[in-house]
This record gives structure tokens, C-alpha cells and sequence, in this order.
């Protein structure tokens, strides 16, 4: 159970900075929190650091197996889902946040960022059968 709770503590790590790195991307536009015109806009924008932040996560984590991946990809991403549907609730715009496509790429990002990972960086260690 030691290394769930370090997966959980280390995905709240990672929706705090991707929240961080969104309210950046939101304050260097000059646009307020949840302007509806501009909102899709700074979610597609944030989805790259987004990304790179669960990259980067991954690195450190020492993630080496697909399955590996997938379960810290998936646990991320719900715990984002989370982050910005409390956000929504706080602020009162869930028809706002979750008609735009962008926040779907967000999610995605997070998703795909320790998958793409280990597909690129690590080699999984299985035996390969030797063929005549």
C-alpha cells in the first residue's frame, strides 16, 4: 500500500502544478479565471506543460512497465478531474469548464504523459524467444 499512497501524494503533486501552470497561462493572457470566451483557449494551452509536468513525474517515479503507467496515467488523471470539478463547483461554472474541449485535452495530456514515457524512454524487460 506504500507505493499507492506515494502514487496518490505524487498525483496531487501534479494537479497542483498543473493548476498552477494554468493559472499562469490565465494571468500572463490577462484574462480572468473563467472567462467563457478565452477559457478553451487557455486549457489547450496549458495541456503541453500539462503534459510535461506528468512526464517529468514519471521520470522520477521510475516508471518502467506499461501497466505501471497506465495505473499512475489513470490515478492522475482522476485526481485532476477532481481538482477541476471542485474548482467549477467553487466558482459555479461546470457548463462553462466542462463544454469546452480543451479541458478534455488537459485531461488527456496527463493521461498520455507517463504512458508516452515509458513507450519512448524505458525498454521492458521480457525474455525473447530464440528462433533457429
Amino acid at each position: 500500500m506504500k507505493k499507492m499512497e506515494r502514487d496518490v501524494f505524487v498525483g496531487w503533486m501534479v494537479v497542483l502544478l498543473v493548476i498552477l501552470v494554468h493559472f499562469l497561462i490565465t494571468v500572463s493572457l490577462g484574462n480572468s479565471y473563467f472567462a467563457e470566451s478565452s477559457l478553451n483557449r487557455m486549457l489547450w494551452l496549458s495541456s503541453f506543460p500539462a503534459f510535461l509536468i506528468a512526464f517529468v513525474a514519471a521520470f522520477f517515479q521510475k516508471t518502467n512497465t506499461i501497466l505501471l503507467a497506465v495505473r499512475r496515467g489513470l490515478l492522475w488523471t482522476v485526481e485532476l478531474i477532481v481538482a477541476f470539478t471542485v474548482l467549477a463547483w467553487v466558482f459555479r461554472s461546470f457548463e462553462g469548464l466542462y463544454a469546452n474541449a480543451g479541458l478534455y485535452w488537459l485531461f488527456g495530456a496527463v493521461l498520455i504523459g507517463p504512458i508516452f514515457y515509458v513507450m519512448a524512454f524505458r525498454r521492458q524487460h521480457t525474455k525473447r524467444i530464440r528462433t533457429p
